[in-house]
């Protein structure tokens, strides 16, 4: 008995510890999203094969080295400290990038990630219009 019972909390520390790299593996930002059926795609000339797509900062974005590259995005909380958090899961979504995002003519930075509205859907309520978010390659 005394055996199943060190056996148990062994495996639970090693899963709390792969948690734990996989946390800090990840980066933080934020997240919004967009009603368009498809991208403006900086990247391809056609429509993505999926609608699990999005735009990033012209920071991640770079000079379109990351175009195609799928991420892991997960909701973590609101993007403001006393906003309620608008995560619907913590489970992530896989999207691939096909645009960049540059911030619009009121100046207003651009997000980290421009989800497709299905993406932001299943990890946040739309309705809060933004999420704080973890992702990773």
């Amino acid at each position: 008995m005394a055996r199943n019972q060190n056996s148990l909390l062994l495996l639970s520390l090693l899963l709390l510890l792969v948690s734990s790299v996989r946390l800090a593996l990840s980066e933080t930002g934020t997240a919004s999203f967009t009603n368009a059926r498809y991208s403006e795609q900086s990247c391809t000339e056609k429509a993505p094969t999926t609608p699990m797509f999005t735009g990033v900062s012209d920071k991640l974005y770079g000079n379109g080295d990351i175009c195609g590259t799928k991420y892991s995005v997960t909701c973590v909380g609101g993007v403001a400290a006393d906003q309620p958090s608008p995560c619907r899961t913590s489970t992530p979504v896989v999207v691939t990038v096909t645009d960049s995002c540059s911030p619009g003519s009121d100046e207003k930075p651009c997000p980290t990630f421009v989800l497709s509205a299905k993406a932001f859907a299943l990890i946040a309520n739309p309705r809060a219009g933004e999420a704080r978010i973890t992702y990773e390659r």
